[in-house]
C-alpha cells in the first residue's frame, strides 16, 4: 500500500513538473517571439478571473459563446483561449487549419479568429472553407505578414470580405472585436 502512495506522488510530481516545463515553454517562446500577446490589465494571471471594479471590462458572457481560435504558434494561440476563456467563452485550439477543419466537423464555432499563414492552407482559405460550410459563423483574421493584403485581395476578388488585425494585437483590442462581431447575432448559432 506504502509503494502505491509513494508511486502516486512520484506520478503526480512528474505530471506538475511536465506542467511547469510548458509554461516555461510558453513563457520563453513568448519571450522570444517577434509576436507580443499579454494579459489585458483587468484580468488576474494568479487566478485566471477578471477582477472586478475596472471600467474597462468586458460584459460576462451570459452564455457560453464558441470561439475557434487557429495559429500555429502554440504560445500565441493558448494565450488567447486561456484570455477568452477568463471572459467566459467557450474557446478552442486548433494549430493547423486541417486540425480546424477537424474540429468544425464536431464543433461548430460562433467565431473563428484565424491566423493568415498557417502550414498548408492559409487561413483566408481557412476563412473561405469555414464561411462556405457555416455562413453565419464569424471570422476575424490577424496577422503579422507583408503579403496578407496580397491574399485578401485575392480573396476579394473571389467576392470574400475579411476582417484582419495586425499582430501584435493587445488583447484587448482582440476582445472587443469578437466581442463587437458576436452581437451581430443574439444567440449563439450551434446546435
Amino acid at each position: 500500500m506504502a509503494s502505491a502512495t509513494l508511486e502516486s506522488v512520484k506520478v503526480a510530481e512528474e505530471g506538475n513538473e511536465a506542467l511547469d516545463e510548458h509554461r516555461r515553454s510558453i513563457k520563453t517562446s513568448l519571450n522570444n517571439s517577434d509576436s507580443f500577446v499579454s494579459i489585458p490589465s483587468n484580468l488576474d494571471p494568479a487566478s485566471g478571473s477578471s477582477k472586478r471594479g475596472n471600467a474597462a471590462e468586458m460584459p460576462i458572457q451570459d452564455c457560453m459563446r464558441r470561439i475557434l481560435i487557429v495559429d500555429d504558434e502554440f504560445a500565441i494561440a493558448d494565450t488567447l483561449a486561456m484570455i477568452f476563456r477568463t471572459q467566459h467563452y467557450d474557446a478552442r485550439v486548433a494549430y493547423s487549419a486541417q486540425s480546424a477543419i477537424e474540429l468544425i466537423a464536431q464543433w461548430r464555432p460562433d467565431l473563428a479568429i484565424l491566423d493568415v499563414i498557417l502550414p498548408g492552407m492559409t487561413g483566408i482559405d481557412l476563412a473561405i472553407v469555414i464561411k462556405a460550410n457555416h455562413p453565419r459563423c464569424q471570422v476575424l483574421l490577424f496577422s503579422g505578414h507583408a503579403n496578407t493584403t496580397m491574399l485578401l485581395e485575392e480573396a476579394g476578388r473571389k467576392g470574400f470580405q475579411f476582417e484582419v488585425l495586425a499582430k501584435p494585437v493587445h488583447p484587448t483590442v482582440m476582445l472587443e472585436r469578437a466581442s463587437a462581431l458576436l452581437a451581430q447575432h443574439d444567440e449563439p448559432m450551434y446546435d
